[in-house]
């Protein structure tokens, strides 16, 4: 999905870079300390300097390797998406299996059982006569409500709470996939299956029993549902009240969302795209003007937080207490909570180490790409969320870590940043193959103008070969005389 290049998109470029710096700043930092350098202050500052000049270097080689083999091979769009299918079947099998195997060896692991964090398993465990305890944290006491209805079948055990971890990973896959694909491309959504398949970061969340993983998928499912409705709107497949209906459960959608946890209000930057996202013109269907915009975005926000705050008058009733009671408790829940997830991001973070920071890099090319994307970008919306939920100190806001949504944002920046190097510049290629057929063309031309000769199928006669003719006797020289000469009065030459 594009959209387009306003005023914000200079300020989001700005923070991304420096956000860019500091990541790759502080992969120098660890780098160094790993190997044993971080003593040597100046090879430390040259190394923050060098960063982006050995960027700009790969991504100016990747540029021009891509446009000479796209002017001088012609991809098929079949082969492209067989080789897409492969790759997605291919995450999605193995990524199954390793997840069981983990499951499994982590159940095995009597000593990482010992160290296992069972707050939310003791809530969760199944008792006659006992009812799940209330929480402030809405998807917290979901997440428990769900695990204990897995463990009513298959029974109290640690190796329940793992396999309802492992299924999570495994639908947040295919959403995620789907997401992707659907708001970013094709090559993004395969570099994020691909991180989240085999992502040792990702899979260790299957033995740590919290909501992470259960809030990520409804996370994923907020975000195609919002991207789903933003991107037909901008293709004017909706008339002007069925719009109007479509986010009005849109937004009752994102307010139970954000009611379930904070971090959901980044979805709502998505919204943005229907003002800046590319609108496709129908000639049967009148045009979408600025009112129509103005007038879906109000619906869209008004239900949200209508439904927000309706969210607490259902618990107040439920639980008998006073509807401000409840919302205070929420607030001051978040307010005790947040600012102390960083560190643990920024350890998950660490625990991909060596691929993140080929994720960070190939991210990076964004920044190069700003000026040559034009009018139009495909990422803007992308940066935005990346500078609110990337691991800095704009992070601190919510109660879990949520590390994987971060590593989720890199991922698709990184496919992104990818895509718009080797593939963008279309223009140039196109330009590029058209002046090779005219010239192909011409050749053509000036051949057929020569005049050509059709060759004779008829047989022809034997060439002649010229011969000398020769005597036997040999005749003297003064014998070789024929001119007689005869008398004036002879008329016999006449």
């Amino acid at each position: 999905m594009t959209y387009r290049k306003t005023w914000f998109s200079y300020v989001l470029w700005v923070l991304y870079a420096g956000l860019c710096v500091m990541m790759l700043t502080f992969a120098s930092r660890w780098f160094m300390l790993y190997t044993g350098t971080s003593s040597f202050v100046p090879v430390f500052v040259v190394s923050i300097f060098l960063v982006f000049p050995v960027l700009m270097g790969i991504y100016i080689l990747l540029r021009v390797v891509s446009c000479k083999i796209r002017t001088k091979y012609n991809i098929q769009t079949h082969t492209l998406a067989m080789f897409e299918a492969f790759v997605v079947a291919s995450c999605f099998v193995f990524g199954t299996l390793y997840r069981l195997r983990a499951a499994l060896v982590s159940t095995l692991d009597y000593s990482f059982q010992e160290s296992l964090e069972t707050e939310y398993f003791e809530m969760a465990i199944v008792r006659a006569g006992e009812m799940i305890t209330p929480m402030t944290h809405g998807i917290g006491y979901l997440y428990v409500a769900c695990l204990s209805a897995v463990m009513s079948f298959l029974g109290n055990k640690i190796l329940s709470a793992m396999f309802l971890q492992a299924v999570l990973q495994i639908i947040s896959l295919v959403l995620g996939y789907l997401v992707i694909r659907k708001s970013a491309g094709r090559l993004p959504a395969c570099v994020a299956l691909i991180y989240l398949a085999f992502s040792s970061a990702y899979v260790s969340r299957i033995g740590v029993i919290d909501p992470e993983c259960f809030y990520f998928l409804f996370y994923l499912l907020g975000m195609y549902l919002i991207v789903s409705v933003v991107k037909n709107y901008c293709r004017n497949d909706y008339v002007k009240s069925f719009a109007v209906w479509v986010f009005m459960l849109l937004g009752i959608v994102l307010g139970l969302l954000i009611y379930l946890d904070i971090r959901s209000v980044t979805l709502l930057f998505f919204l943005t795209g229907i003002f800046t996202g590319k609108k496709e013109e129908d000639e049967e269907l009148p045009p979408i003007h600025v009112g129509q915009n103005i007038l879906v975005f109000g619906v869209a926000e008004i239900f949200c937080v209508l439904t927000f705050f309706a969210a607490f008058l259902v618990d107040a009733l439920c639980y008998g207490t006073e509807y401000m009671a409840e919302l205070s408790a929420w607030g001051n829940f978040y307010l005790s909570k947040s600012w102390g997830g960083i560190l643990a991001c920024m350890e998950q973070f660490m625990k991909d180490f060596p691929v993140n920071i080929l994720l960070i890099m190939a991210a990076s090319f964004l920044v190069f790409e700003f000026q040559r994307s034009g009018k139009e970008q495909n990422y803007t919306l992308w940066i935005l969320l990346c500078v609110c939920t990337a691991p800095t100190p704009m992070t601190g806001y919510g109660v879990l870590p949520y590390g994987t949504i971060s590593l989720f944002i890199w991922c698709v920046l990184a496919g992104l940043g990818l895509q718009n190097c080797i593939m963008g510049g279309s223009a140039r290629v196109v330009q590029a193959k058209i002046e090779e057929i005219n010239a192909a063309a011409q050749a053509q031309i000036e051949e057929t103008e020569k005049p050509r000769f059709i060759e004779n199928p008829l047989p022809l006669p034997k060439k002649h070969v010229r011969r000398e003719m020769d005597y036997e006797y040999p005749v003297a020289q003064e014998d070789m005389k024929f001119d007689i000469e005869v008398d004036e009065t002879d008329d016999f030459d006449i």
